[in-house]
């Protein structure tokens, strides 16, 4: 799960999220976040199973993020997420 201090360190103004299949885990899912950031740049950040960030890539635009979310399985259907709902 995004933390705001990740969010304050890049930046952050809007996050959308999307969702992979995930048979392993008792919860059925794990979720990839595509951050826009200020100075229009992207942030892809890929959890692990136990929803932690494991990857983060910094790409120059919204297309090549997604690109890169498509070809690690997720989903290609994101939908907004708001940063109230995120953890501290």
């Amino acid at each position: 799960m995004l933390s705001k201090e990740l969010m304050n360190l890049h930046q952050v103004l809007k996050v959308w999220s999307c969702v992979k299949k995930e048979e392993s885990i008792a919860i059925g899912y794990v979720r990839a976040y595509l951050c826009e950031c200020k100075g229009e740049k992207w942030m892809v950040v890929i959890t692990d199973s136990t929803w932690e960030p494991s990857e983060i890539l910094h790409m120059n635009t919204r297309a090549t993020a997604m690109k890169r979310i498509r070809d690690r399985g997720f989903w290609t259907r994101v939908s907004k997420t708001y940063p109230r709902i995120l953890k501290k």
